[in-house]
């Protein structure tokens, strides 16, 4: 048991955090192991010719690009409640979160640690929290667009039925994303069902606080939505055009899955990455990016994602150098990160007192 901030006492179960983290990382690399083994015949032939490096480096290049996008995304939005930020702090605080989501398991989000920052500036919690809250939504609907897009301009010379259905997928998807934002902006969930209204202490008070907070802030604001909807739509962009070099490098002679095939695969295959498991999902897109592979001729689509995370890890060194250049400022940040996460989840954050400190980075 801890003492929280406010005088009271915090429940801490450190012991169950760290058997799920365990428990996760471990599914995570069986998960992995699988993909390995089931193409174990594949890896053998495309390491049984040279590797065009070029491609790799380009890789790299293209997708550092688009982590950048996502980093100017979110500065527009953090913008709309507080003119002082800066581009500099976007930028480290980007990179340092980046580390946090991709490389640290069971670490406290990267979204925290940006938002402790801001708090740090005197932004409230729950419009620090709802930043967080519409860059992610704005990511993956960008996804779905995407997808969508690409469909509907592929449909006309698509002639398999499988992927017919997956366009319609997308299709799908994109129309409930673009449903659940309007629910979300007009409150129309909490003037239904009024007992959602977020009264009262718990998760889902804590999680019906923030989307009050997040359509209270940014619906007077739908350019800037708009503008971070079209810069989602070009990041992802950048995405799959590194997964088709990564896909051309490992299969230089093979692959005769088309760009535009990859935009219809590669959205769907990174849309997987959201499950909470270590290391962006790891083994279970690579498991994913197969079976949609498929549908698209792919000659390995598990492979061209493990291609694809050799960029993101390439780009993850880049962060951590970062990192370990503010380590004193991130420890800080981390701790009062847990607590922010903890105020969320006991939906507590109306209750909370402001983090104490100043911006440092």
């Amino acid at each position: 048991m801890t003492e929280d901030r406010s005088g009271g006492v915090r429940a801490k179960r450190p012991g169950l955090g760290s058997a799920v983290n365990l428990v996760l990382v471990a599914l995570a690399f069986a998960l992995l192991g699988l993909v390995l083994w089931q193409n174990r015949d594949k890896i053998h032939v495309v390491f049984a010719h040279p590797l065009d490096l070029r491609l790799l480096v380009l890789g790299v290049l293209i997708f550092q690009c688009s982590l950048l996008i996502t980093y100017v995304r979110w500065y527009l939005l953090v913008r709309v409640i507080e003119p002082r930020f800066t581009v500099r702090s976007t930028m480290l605080l980007g990179f340092i979160g980046y580390v946090f989501n991709l490389v640290i398991p069971g670490a406290v989000g990267g979204d925290f640690i940006k938002a402790a920052y801001l708090v740090r500036m005197h932004i409230k919690k729950t419009q620090a929290i709802a930043s967080m809250v519409i860059d992610r939504i704005l990511g993956l609907l960008g996804l779905f667009v995407l997808a969508a897009l690409a469909g509907a301009v592929a449909w006309s010379g698509v002639d398999s039925a499988e992927v017919r259905k997956l366009i319609v997928s997308a299709w799908i998807a994109t129309g409930l994303a673009f449903l659940v934002l309007v629910l979300i902006f007009t409150q129309a969930l909490t003037r239904l069902f009024p007992g959602l209204g977020g009264s009262g202490h718990g998760r889902l008070a804590g999680i019906m606080t923030e989307l009050k907070a997040m359509s209270t802030t940014y619906r007077r604001r739908l350019d800037v939505v708009f503008l971070g909807l079209v810069l989602s739509v070009l990041g992802h962009t950048l995405n799959v055009i590194a997964f088709y070099l990564m896909s051309k490098m490992l299969f230089p002679t093979t692959m005769t899955t088309t760009l535009a095939q990859h935009f219809l695969m590669v959205p769907l295959t990174l849309f997987t990455m959201v499950v909470p498991l270590p290391f962006g999902a790891l083994g279970l897109s690579e498991e994913v990016g197969d079976q949609v592979g498929k549908l698209v001729g792919h000659p390995g689509g598990a492979l061209a994602m493990l291609g694809f995370r050799v960029l993101m890890y390439a780009c993850g060194l880049i962060s951590a150098c970062v990192y370990l250049a503010n380590l004193r400022e991130v420890r800080s940040l981390t701790a009062e990160a847990h607590h922010l996460e903890e105020d969320l989840e006991e939906g507590a954050l109306d209750d909370a007192e402001a983090i104490p400190g100043s911006p440092a980075l």
